[in-house]
């Protein structure tokens, strides 16, 4: 990997716990938005984390909580692959603690054999991206939830500070790559997209068999096989012989 001027995590506040670090990212922009673009907030512990939906996500100490903020710079046909990177940046941090059977889950949620490992929340904020990350890293997922920690998948106890490094790195590896594709697509280069290059290395989602809906929990799902992964990161779902695609939504693998 040639080496990066880091973009995300430029400047980086750290707390023993938080409520809710996405409602702090908001705040600081509000309150030091020159040095925002990139700045990162991590806490040990997180009392009021949520996932899509307003989920409860557990957030004990032991597991890598983080909230960023970025400038919305990325053209609205590319909020796919904007979606996308955080998953793979994920799975490409798992892989160098040695987890190397984890998995992408279209869109972003890393897992190890449908157990899942983390997950990622992008809010709105103005002009702003807030992106809320967890992993679960050395702590134990709650009994009863099909999740697990890489300390049970790898046999020992990691460091936070390597686990949040090798994060950062492939964020801003990916988060760099989708702004040089980006550039290239002015330049109507026609280049290929390295995260969609790289989706199909890293994730198993592409033809599995899915219950698909934008909310599993409240809405009727449709069953269909996943045919591809189009150049914006939409999903490509064959439904009784018909190609349908959606840019967001959640997946559940069935076979």
């Amino acid at each position: 990997m040639a080496k990066l001027s880091w973009v995300v995590g430029q400047e980086i506040w750290f707390f023993k716990e938080l409520p809710r670090a996405m409602s702090l990212a908001k705040e600081l922009i509000d309150e030091l938005p020159r040095s925002a673009h990139g700045r990162v907030i991590v806490a040990e512990r997180l009392t009021s984390a949520k996932g899509r939906f307003d989920r409860k996500w557990f957030a004990e100490k032991g597991g890598l909580w983080l909230a960023l903020s970025l400038y919305n710079e990325i053209l609205p046909q590319h909020f796919g692959l904007f979606s996308l990177l955080f998953g793979l940046a994920m799975v490409r941090a798992c892989h160098e603690l040695s987890a190397k059977e984890v998995k992408l889950k279209w869109i972003s949620d890393p897992h190890f054999r449908g157990k899942k490992l983390g997950g990622t929340l992008i809010e709105r904020y103005k002009d702003w991206f807030i992106v809320g990350l967890g992993l679960n890293i050395n702590n134990e997922p709650p009994e009863g939830l099909p999740a697990e920690s890489l300390k049970r998948l790898i046999r020992r106890e990691i460091p936070l500070t390597t686990a949040l490094n090798l994060l950062l790195k492939w964020i801003n590896y990916y988060y760099d790559a989708l702004l040089s594709y980006e550039r290239k697509f002015f330049e109507g280069d026609g280049a290929s997209c390295p995260i969609i290059e790289d989706f199909y290395h890293l994730s198993d989602t592409i033809g599995r068999c899915v219950a698909f809906s934008y909310n599993l929990d409240e809405e009727e799902f449709i069953v269909g096989k996943v045919h591809d992964i189009l150049p914006d990161g939409s999903l490509l779902l064959k439904v009784e012989g018909d190609l349908l695609s959606f840019n967001s939504g959640e997946v559940i693998y069935l076979f």
